[in-house]
């Protein structure tokens, strides 16, 4: 009889296996679909107040669209900083269950979420969250939040050469940072004009609102 030394986990078989490597995804992937949903979902309210000003269609298309890409850039260059085992993923999580609130917040006429609040900030926050009719609460944060979470929780992730990660992380960063600034530089004659009448709307930017609050 055959002497059974360890006990063979789904993890080990995860980790061992060249088939489920195979079939695991790409940290890169993930990083990029995240922040393509966050960006989405954090800037809902902006999205609502940019299709209320008096622009026609294709500029209206072409400065959300340039929005959008600038926050996917600044999203994939934040991600990739922390694109490391057992850390990715919880960072990820936190940018989308913060964005959610904030999005569901400003939606319903109230403030997001800032990190030096006092306590009493907080409490009028969940006070506020928790005033929203059940059904709808349920619904913006299911499908805000909870659905992407649970495919972000299930998802194998490939594992990655410290070495070769930090390649891909630099290449990514360098990537998006140059289409940063090439949409920057194309959209700027439309944006800077919009941003200036509108001061208010990089508060309507999730997380980057939050984040922002720190300078406070």
């Amino acid at each position: 009889m055959a002497l059974r030394l360890f006990h063979i986990t789904e993890f080990a078989q995860s980790m061992l296996s060249p088939a489920a490597q195979r079939e695991a995804r790409h940290p890169a992937r993930l990083i990029l679909w995240s922040a393509a949903w966050i960006a989405i979902v954090g800037a809902l309210p902006l999205w609502r107040e940019l299709a209320q000003l008096p622009m026609d269609a294709g500029a209206l298309l072409w400065s959300g669209l340039s929005l959008l890409l600038l926050a996917i850039a600044v999203l994939v260059t934040a991600l990739c900083v922390t694109n490391w085992p057992g850390l990715l993923r919880l960072v990820i999580l936190l940018a989308l269950w913060v964005s959610a609130c904030n999005t569901v917040l400003l939606w319903t006429g109230h403030g997001h979420l800032r990190i030096t609040a006092q306590m009493s900030f907080w409490r009028s926050a969940l006070e506020q969250l928790t005033a929203i009719p059940t059904w709808k609460s349920v619904l913006a944060f299911g499908l805000l939040a909870l659905l992407p979470t649970v495919m972000i929780w299930r998802t194998r992730l490939r594992r990655v050469p410290a070495m070769h990660r930090l390649a891909q992380n630099l290449l990514l960063i360098v990537s998006f940072a140059l289409l940063f600034g090439l949409v920057w530089l194309m959209a700027r004659g439309t944006l800077l004009p919009l941003l200036q009448n509108q001061p208010r709307w990089l508060e309507l930017l999730s997380p980057f609102n939050t984040l922002l609050s720190l300078r406070h």
